[in-house]
């Protein structure tokens, strides 16, 4: 589970107008998307607006628009950025990983992912009721991409299958399940069950 640390999980970043070159552009992008996410956490999504967003960023509707053409294309910034950091750490971690067993790794596989995904836990919260109203496949597949070279680098020999397509099962199946651990009641107990579960399916997986 280790990889080089990319830049951005969209390169293209679709969702944009026009991509900031300058300090000055960069830092009014930034603003913009840094308030959506504050708002997507503190307001339905259905009340969010764009003029929310730019007064909360402190910069004009005009200048807002010259990046982004609506709401949804901000939100689907504020996704990407988030798998950006997701990825940034998931891939410094796995990358320093020093166990050698099958058991360790696959443990410190699951720790790092539920470490970062207790990071900012209220956006990705918020996220989930409006991620399926965005077009977002091209931010997804690069990081999932990336995640599962990561994974793939620490993946023993398994004679007979494909070591990609499995690292590719592994890293989408654990990000549902890190996805599907927001819905329920939060508490330490339920966090080691699901770790325990998560350890014994991967490990079946890899050596059924």
């Amino acid at each position: 589970m280790g990889a080089a640390t990319v830049t951005h999980t969209n390169p293209e970043k679709r969702y944009m107008l026009k991509i900031p070159v300058q300090k000055r552009s960069k830092e009014t992008v930034a603003s913009i998307v840094e308030s959506c996410a504050r708002l997507l956490v503190q307001e339905p999504y259905h009340a969010i607006t764009t003029d929310k967003i730019a007064e909360m960023a402190g910069v004009s509707i005009g200048s807002l628009y010259q990046f982004f053409a609506n709401k949804e294309a901000i939100v689907a910034a504020v996704i990407d950025d988030l798998l950006q950091k997701d990825l940034a750490y998931i891939e410094e971690n796995l990358a320093k990983l020093q166990a050698t067993d099958l058991d360790s790794k696959v443990h410190a596989f699951i720790d790092i992912g539920f470490t970062r995904f207790h990071d900012n836990r209220p956006l990705r919260a918020a996220l989930q009721g409006v991620q399926g109203m965005l077009d977002y496949w091209d931010t997804r597949r690069v990081f999932f991409e990336h995640y599962q070279k990561a994974v793939l680098a620490h993946m023993p020999p398994v004679p007979g299958r494909d070591r990609e397509m499995m690292a590719l099962f592994i890293v989408s199946s654990f990000n549902n399940i890190l996805q599907l651990a927001l819905l329920g009641p939060q508490s330490q107990e339920r966090e080691d069950a699901i770790k325990k579960e998560v350890f014994l399916l991967i490990r079946r997986y890899l050596n059924p």
